[in-house]
C-alpha cells in the first residue's frame, strides 16, 4: 500500500510578551488565536496520516507474513514434487528392468522357436528320405520307396493266372488281390477302389476323393512319393472315415496312408 505525501503543520505566530506594548500584545493574541484553530485542524491531519501510515504498515506486514507462508507451502510443493519425481525415476528403473527381463525372455523364446523349426526340418528331411530313399535309412531298415519298388517288381513278375482265387499254400491262402503297381499323381483327385497311389505333393496341397462306393475290405493307399503332405485333405465323398462325417485334413507331415472299407465306414488301418 502507497503511503501518502506527509502533511505540513502550519508554523506558529510570534507569540504575545506580558508587559510588551498593549496593541502589540492584542494583535499577536488575536493572531495566535486564529493559529489555534489552524493548528488544530494540522493536528488532526497529522493523527490521520499517522493512522493511514500504521494501517499501511500493518497491511504490508500482513502481506509479508502471508507471502512467507505461501513461500513455505510452494517449499513443501517442490519437495513433494521432488519425492514423487524420485518415485517415478525408480518405477522407470523397474520399467526398464522388466523390459529387459521381456526382451531377454523374447530373445529365449525365438530361440527356442529356431530349435523347433530346426527339429521340424530335420524331422521333415528324415520323412523325406524315408518316403524317397532307395537306401539304408537307418537301424537296417530301408525307405518306403524302396519296398514300394520291390513290391512293385515282385508283382509285375508273377504271370497273369499263376495265382488263382483261394489257392491254398502251406501256410498262407493266396488270393488274386495281389498288390498292383503304384500310380504317381501330382493332381487332386477321385481314388480307385483297390487302388495305390504314388503322390507328388511338390505343387502344394491335393485334395484326394474317396470311392463313392466302396464294398467291405475294399481299401485304397498311397505313399507321399514327393513334396509336403502336410494340409492336403482326403474327401470322405459320402461315407464316415473313422466315425465321423466329416473330411480328414491331414495336418503333420504324413509318408503314407491306408484305408479299409469296414461295410459302413472307412477305417485308417496305417
Amino acid at each position: 500500500m502507497a503511503i501518502p505525501a506527509k502533511p505540513t503543520l502550519t508554523t506558529p505566530p510570534i507569540a504575545p510578551v506580558r508587559g510588551e506594548d498593549q496593541l502589540e500584545f492584542s494583535v499577536k493574541a488575536n493572531n495566535y488565536v486564529a493559529f489555534i484553530g489552524t493548528n488544530v485542524t494540522d493536528l488532526n491531519a497529522a493523527i490521520d496520516w499517522q493512522n493511514t501510515v500504521f494501517t499501511a504498515i500493518e497491511s504490508d506486514a500482513n502481506s509479508a507474513a502471508q507471502s512467507v507462508l505461501d513461500a513455505a507451502d510452494q517449499v513443501a510443493l517442490a519437495a513433494g514434487q521432488v519425492t514423487l519425481a524420485e518415485g517415478q525415476v525408480v518405477l522407470a528403473a523397474d520399467q526398464v528392468a522388466l523390459a529387459a527381463g521381456q526382451v531377454s525372455l523374447a530373445a529365449d523364446e525365438v530361440g527356442l522357436a529356431a530349435e523347433q523349426v530346426n527339429l521340424a526340418n530335420s524331422a521333415q528331411a528324415l520323412s523325406e528320405e524315408w518316403a524317397t530313399s532307395l537306401l539304408v535309412v537307418s537301424g537296417g531298415l530301408r525307405g518306403a520307396k524302396y519296398y514300394a519298388d520291390v513290391a512293385e517288381s515282385a508283382v509285375s513278375s508273377i504271370p497273369e493266372g499263376t495265382i488263382n482265387d483261394n489257392v491254398v499254400g502251406t501256410n498262407v491262402v493266396w488270393s488274386s488281390e495281389k498288390l498292383t503297381a503304384w500310380t504317381t499323381i501330382s493332381t487332386s483327385q477321385v481314388l480307385g477302389l483297390r487302388e495305390q497311389y504314388a503322390v507328388e505333393f511338390t505343387s502344394g496341397p491335393l485334395t484326394l476323393t474317396l470311392p463313392a462306393t466302396p464294398s467291405a475290405n475294399d481299401y485304397v493307399q498311397f505313399y507321399k512319393k514327393a513334396g509336403f503332405s502336410k494340409g492336403s485333405t482326403i474327401a470322405r465323398n459320402g461315407k464316415t472315415i473313422m466315425g465321423l462325417s466329416e473330411n480328414l485334413t491331414i495336418n503333420t507331415e504324413a509318408t503314407a496312408l491306408y484305408l479299409v472299407y469296414s461295410g459302413n465306414d472307412w477305417r485308417i488301418v496305417r
